[in-house]
Order: structure tokens, then sequence, then C-alpha cells
């Protein structure tokens, strides 16, 4: 059962990457509405929630439990160093996150200044920078409250599929495989499936891909992980000014 679930989760997630990187390449060389970001939300909601469901039921019909896929109480490791290690880069970085957020927030200098340089890049013509911060990051308010359900979506879906469910699947068929190797493996796959975002975006998700299974495996639990993955993502939303028209 464990092989019949891993063909069909990266089959699916196969198709999603291929279908979104046809489908975003079409979007990016047009003028992106409000309209145009709002369905990009939806889909990825939706396309998110779809290996979960298919995950919950083999959770229900089989041996499988949530416990296997990373719904554990927190454990830290035995390895002291590790811990550290991962413990104060995944701590860094959300309290870099919540302060990016802050600024937004709460000082206008410094919001126009983050303002042009990204303005910048999304005219630098680089690939990554037309996906990440023209079509995924939200420009107003109400891209904001769909973005905040994207987040949610992608920080929970994403842990339990490419994370806690792939790692355990890969570990049940091959026994023998130490768990860095698989750990790489997953991070290699998460990184794949953003192929959208150009060879850029697969680099830069891999090697979050990669702090995602440290903090998994020092902390033996998916939680922390999906915390910091939705920070991750939803501080994107504090990068980009509001417009108050849906013609940006």
């Amino acid at each position: 059962m464990s092989i019949i679930l891993l063909v069909i989760l990266i089959a699916f997630q196969t198709v999603v990457a291929i279908t979104d990187a046809r489908d975003i390449k079409k979007r990016i060389e047009t003028d992106i509405t409000e309209k145009m970001r709002i369905n990009f939300y939806k889909e990825a909601i939706i396309w998110g929630w779809i290996p979960v469901g298919i995950i919950f039921l083999f959770v229900t019909f089989t041996s499988m439990n949530w416990q296997d896929i990373g719904f554990r109480s927190i454990v830290l490791s035995e390895y002291k160093w590790l811990n550290i290690a991962a413990l104060v880069i995944a701590g860094v970085m959300a309290v870099s996150l919540i302060y990016q957020t802050a600024v937004y927030l709460f000082s206008t200098k410094g919001r126009n200044k983050l303002a042009v340089t990204l303005e910048e890049k999304i005219n630098s013509g680089s690939h990554y920078d037309k996906v990440t911060l023209g079509l995924v990051i939200p420009h107003t308010l109400k891209e904001k409250v769909w973005y905040f359900f994207v987040s949610l979506t992608a920080g929970i879906c994403e842990e339990i599929n490419l994370r806690g469910c792939l790692m355990f699947l890969l570990a049940d068929i091959f026994p023998s495989m130490h768990i860095a190797v698989i750990g790489i493996i997953a991070a290699l796959l998460f990184g794949a499936f953003h192929c959208y975002q150009g060879l850029s975006g697969v680099i830069k998700t891999s090697v979050a891909g990669m702090l995602f299974v440290a903090l998994y495996l020092v902390t033996d639990s998916i939680m922390p992980g999906i915390v910091l993955h939705f920070l991750v993502d939803f501080s994107s939303a504090f990068l980009v000014g509001e417009k108050s028209n849906s013609d940006n």
C-alpha cells in the first residue's frame, strides 16, 4: 500500500507542477489583475488539499495512522548540536519574518523603501521575480485575505504531504535507506514541485525544504514545520504595499 500511495502522490504533484508551470507562464506574460491572483489562490487551495484527502483515505482504510506521518508530540532528538543548529536557524528565520511584517505594518519609510526594491525586481526580467512578486504575492487587501488561506493550506498540506507522509513512505518502502538520504530526497522533490518558479525557485525551495526536514527530524513532529512554513509564506503578504483597485 505504501508504494501505491507514494506513486499516487508523486504523480499528482508532478501533474500539478507541470500544469502550474504551463499556466503561470501564460499569466505572467499579461498584465496581472486582482481577479487573476485570486483565481490563482483559489486553485492553489483546492489542489493543496486534494493529496491530503487522499492521505486521509489511506489513514482511514489502511494500517497507516496520523502518528506515522508526523502528528506526534515534540521530542528532541539525541543529537544535541543538530537540535541546537536546526532550532536556532528556525528561530532566527521566524524572528526575521515577524520583523519584516512589523516593518510593513508600522514603518512608512521601510514600506516605501521595500516597495521600490520589489518594483525593480519585478521589472528585472527574472522569471522567479515575475512569478513570486508579480503573481504569487498579494497586492491588495482582498488578495491578502485570500493569501492567508493559501499560506495556511501550504503550511498544513505541504508538510503533511511532502514531509511527514513522503518520508514515512520512503522509509517504509526502503527500510535500509538512511534517514538523512530520505530527508534529502524529500527536500529535492519539494523543490522540484515548485518548478513553476524557475530554476532559482527550485533551488531556494529545496534549501527551505532542507530546513523543514531538519526541523522535523530534531523535533519528531511536523507541527513546528507547519507553523514555520505558514510564517514563511504569509509574511510574503507584507512585502508589497496595498493597492486600492484591482487594476494592478
